[in-house]
């Protein structure tokens, strides 16, 4: 009876073990951009929210802070990526950027959107 039990070949083994190790890798690039994503996202609020305790808003101010922090954080922000728009009552920030994933052969560029809106006080 023995005999005629077959197993999985050395080739079929090597395809588990390869996709395995590509379902690890992802996981591990898509774990590092969300956590990158939540730790942008504590610095888009500091910065909102100290740019509306000023009684002026300096626009300036806010993307270079936001261009720091990113670079900080190892995310790649350009500066035409940050939105900032202001009405009476509230400011708010949009930063967009993405993150690449290599694989042999092909970049997949997953895309970020953090929007961030403090009401002014004054």
């Amino acid at each position: 009876m023995k005999s005629n039990m077959h197993g999985d070949s050395k080739l079929g083994c090597l395809i588990y073990l390869l996709i395995l190790g590509l379902i690890v890798y992802v996981g591990f690039c898509w774990g590092k951009s969300q956590w990158n994503f939540e730790s942008m996202k504590e610095v888009a609020n500091e910065t909102v929210k100290f740019a509306v305790e000023q009684r002026e808003i300096n626009y300036e101010m806010i993307k270079q802070t936001l261009l720091e922090k990113a670079k900080e954080i190892d995310i790649t922000v350009y500066e035409e990526d940050i939105e900032i728009s202001e009405n009476e009552s509230s400011l708010t920030i949009d930063v967009y950027w993405d993150t690449p994933i290599a694989f042999p052969g092909y970049t997949y560029y997953l895309e970020h959107h953090l929007r961030k809106t403090r009401q002014k006080r004054y």
